[in-house]
């Protein structure tokens, strides 16, 4: 984790609240339910332990199209 976003996590994550409210209603707690139960396992992959020993500078750890060679 990088400490440079630290400061940005808690307004990015008020506006998206505020904006999963206001675009959801009533129904912006099951959407948000839903969106974790997918976000939480590609957040712990994500985060997995890796051999690498570049591991701290390298960002695309999911694989797919986005990885770098």
């Amino acid at each position: 984790m990088k400490g440079w976003w630290l400061p940005w996590m808690f307004p990015v994550l008020l506006l998206g609240v505020v904006v999963l409210f206001a675009v959801f209603g009533d129904y912006a707690i099951f959407v948000s339910f839903g969106l974790a139960l997918v976000a939480l396992p590609l957040g712990l992959r994500a985060y997995a332990p890796t051999d690498d020993p570049d591991a701290d500078v390298n960002y695309w750890r999911l694989g797919g199209p986005l990885r770098r060679p």
